[in-house]
């Protein structure tokens, strides 16, 4: 289903944290570095993620406050949020956990997947499209591309 244009930006970080799930699961398979694959968690986090969250949390979470939409599935996303940031802050002090590495690959693809087959469809049934339009207006284009970081280590 293609998203609506005032929600692409995000469809389009979407396909970059499938992108990043994607490489760890390599790097994984091939058995990379754990700090290495920490690395670029922390990176990606800076550099996309953490603006992402932001985005969704305080720019479509809020206009969909007083729609009909079923808040536990808004109760799971910021679940899933804060599960997230909790992988990125133990990264940041134990970047050899290859368990949290692990964790966080299988949990971003999960979380990726589910805002784009539930949560996304479901919003932009409720949401107008005026509102569309100014949530679209508060949004950024996707950051870096995870494939420029520096070491490929999933190659």
């Amino acid at each position: 289903m293609k998203r609506h244009e005032q929600l692409q930006p995000l469809s389009r970080q979407h396909h970059n944290g499938l992108l990043a799930a994607l490489l760890l699961k390599k790097g994984i398979a091939k058995s990379a570095a754990a700090n290495v694959m920490a690395a670029f968690i922390v990176d990606f986090w800076n550099k996309d993620l953490n603006e992402h969250f932001e985005s969704e949390e305080e720019v479509l979470i809020p206009a969909l406050i007083n729609t009909s939409l079923d808040k536990n599935l808004t109760e799971q996303l910021l679940k899933e949020h804060a599960l997230i940031r909790s992988y990125i802050n133990s990264l940041k002090s134990e970047a050899d956990d290859l368990l949290t590495i692990k964790a966080f690959q299988e949990l971003l693809e999960k979380h990726i997947r589910f805002e784009e087959k539930i949560y996304f469809p479901e919003a932009e049934k409720l949401l107008s499209e005026e509102q569309l339009q100014k949530i679209g207006g508060q949004l950024k284009e996707e950051g870096e591309n995870c494939m420029n970081y520096s070491v490929k280590f999933w190659e």
